[in-house]
């Protein structure tokens, strides 16, 4: 019975090319013991050396130094974390009230209490700006004839707007926003009071 490849025929093995046969025999050569320690036989061959023969040779002094980034904040002062846990806490009051006018007199009351503070007049300012209610309890304080607020209250705050303006925690665009908003009367005399006090 004959098969596909031609039956009983002896297979003749491929030639090799002449690249196949040179290279079989220098693995050969060098799997023999004591082939280890020799150099290659072509001259043209040479150990890596870290960098292409391509590319320019890096100078090896002077090298400049990458730019930096900015430093990370400081951590505050042990004065200055109880200072900013304490106004954290007395914000938690505002919670307790549910009426705009008493929220804003505790918060101006709060800036006053801090008067000496301006991290922590600062973080009440940053927080209330977070929550969103940065403009109406500022407007409610000034509003006219809210009960709960008296003149150093109004101080405390311009004085806590001052600071925050100063560590970039409010920019002028909120207050040009602020000034057109709900409380846009309010917010001017703000920044009447803001002008005056930065003279």
């Amino acid at each position: 019975m004959s098969r596909v490849d031609g039956g009983n025929r002896p297979s003749i093995p491929p030639k090799r090319s002449e690249f196949e046969r040179s290279e079989r025999s220098d693995v050969t050569r060098d799997s023999k013991p004591g082939a280890q320690g020799r150099t290659p036989a072509n001259p043209n061959v040479r150990s890596f050396q870290g960098r292409s023969d391509f590319e320019p040779a890096r100078p090896t002094a002077g090298r400049p130094t990458p730019p930096q980034t900015q430093a990370v904040k400081a951590p505050p002062s042990p004065a200055d974390a109880e200072s900013i846990a304490q106004a954290d806490m007395e914000l938690g009051l505002l919670e307790e009230f549910p009426d705009a006018d008493a929220q804003s007199g505790i918060a101006s009351a709060m800036l006053h209490a801090h008067a000496d503070a301006p991290v922590s007049q600062n973080r009440i300012v940053e927080r209330l700006k977070q929550d969103g209610r940065l403009e109406s309890l500022f407007g409610e304080v000034f509003r006219e004839d809210n009960p709960y607020v008296e003149q150093p209250h109004k101080n405390a705050i311009v004085k806590a707007l001052d600071t925050a303006l100063s560590r970039g925690t409010v920019t002028g665009d909120d207050l040009r926003a602020f000034s057109r908003g709900t409380y846009a009367q309010e917010w001017q005399q703000i920044g009447a009071a803001l002008g005056t006090s930065r003279k």
